[in-house]
């Protein structure tokens, strides 16, 4: 292996390294208390973002912020990781896919059984000035078990 060729391969493992950080950064800021707010957003997504979820699409880091807000306020608590990251370059952009493990504890004494999903992400992302920052977030559930807050409470009907 040449030297120019040997150099490339070390920035692409660190360009790589830093978007495993930023899918790492997005889950664990899930699990922490959070105002998830248009700065913590920011720190994770572009102006324009498109997050492509099965129940809503959102665009902006402001709309991204709001739901992530109505989301996570309805749990106990969580807990978020990612495996198997592949991710593709193409100068400033990348393309990255990567497992997601979620489980979802629901509040009150006597919760019902935990939300647990398991997600494949397909996302976007772009070199910014402050770093790499997703432009598309889009998990898709593959399996779930247990019950979100909704269809909890219709069942206690």
């Amino acid at each position: 292996m040449n030297e120019q060729a040997g150099q490339q391969e070390l920035r692409d493992l660190i360009e790589r390294e830093r978007l495993v950080a930023l899918v790492d950064h997005y889950l664990t800021t899930l699990d922490e208390p959070s105002s998830f707010d248009e700065d913590w957003a920011r720190s994770l997504f572009t102006e324009d973002v498109r997050l492509e979820h099965e129940i809503a699409v959102l665009e902006g880091v402001e709309e991204v912020a709001a739901a992530h807000r109505l989301v996570m306020d309805r749990w106990e608590r969580t807990f978020h990781f990612s495996a198997n990251h592949r991710i593709e370059f193409d100068g400033e952009h990348a393309h990255l896919t990567a497992r997601l493990m979620a489980i979802h504890v629901h509040p009150g004494e006597n919760p019902p059984e935990p939300l647990i999903a398991a997600n494949v992400l397909d996302a976007d992302a772009v070199h910014t000035s402050k770093g790499w920052r997703f432009e598309r977030f889009a998990p898709h559930t593959v399996w779930r078990s247990g019950q979100s807050p909704a269809e909890s409470s219709e069942s206690l009907r």
